[in-house]
């Protein structure tokens, strides 16, 4: 179950456009991109480029809804995206800047003197934030997603988890063991009987 920190807006007041893990949200229509940790998106027209540090992807807005439409591995590290000398621009370590097409090709920049123009996705108001929270989820709280969340330990947090993890593998060495150590005996006393029957 998201929570309101859990939403990224782009900072730019004018672009409608969300993100929440894995999910992007624009105009009231929602996608899940496959990739987690997002560092940055781009709204160029009816295009929205969505990138982590080793993937982008590029996502095409319509009346109908969005759709994924190329996607591509970054062969650099990716800090961030935006625009500068009307290209759109990726910025790498070491200040490197990639200027990037609609095809998802990248081209290392020649000049590193670009006036880049950032695209930073913030933590947004909690009234845009929950906008954003209620595309994503719905109203309320959901019985299936409420039981998910117990189920899987997301719920309670990380640490939950961990104990979950923690408390799963002990089960399955308890049933191990425990099979073990009842077959055991069984075995012992099938060996002692064929010997015993081989002596007379």
């Amino acid at each position: 179950m998201h929570t309101v920190a859990d939403v990224r807006a782009l900072e730019a007041a004018e672009e409608d456009l969300g993100v929440i893990k894995s999910k992007a949200i624009v105009s009231d229509m929602v996608i899940e991109t496959g990739i987690n940790n997002i560092l940055g998106a781009l709204k160029a027209d009816n295009l929205i480029f969505v990138l982590n540090n080793k993937k982008i992807i590029l996502i095409q807005e319509s009346d109908y809804g969005l759709e994924i439409i190329k996607e591509k591995k970054i062969p650099f590290t990716a800090l961030s995206i935006g625009k500068g000398n009307d290209n759109i621009l990726i910025k790498g370590l070491e200040d490197k800047f990639y200027i990037l097409n609609e095809n998802l090709n990248f081209s290392l920049a020649k000049n590193n003197d670009i006036e880049f123009n950032e695209t930073s996705l913030v933590l947004p108001e909690k009234e845009i934030a929950r906008y954003y929270l209620l595309q994503v989820q719905g109203p309320g709280v959901q019985a299936l997603r409420l039981f998910a969340d117990l189920h899987n330990g997301r719920f309670f947090g990380p640490f939950v988890m961990f104990i979950f993890a923690i408390t799963s593998i002990l089960v399955i060495f308890l049933s191990i063991s425990g099979s073990y150590m009842t077959i055991k005996p069984s075995i012992k006393r099938y060996i002692y009987k064929a010997r015993k029957k081989k002596r007379y």
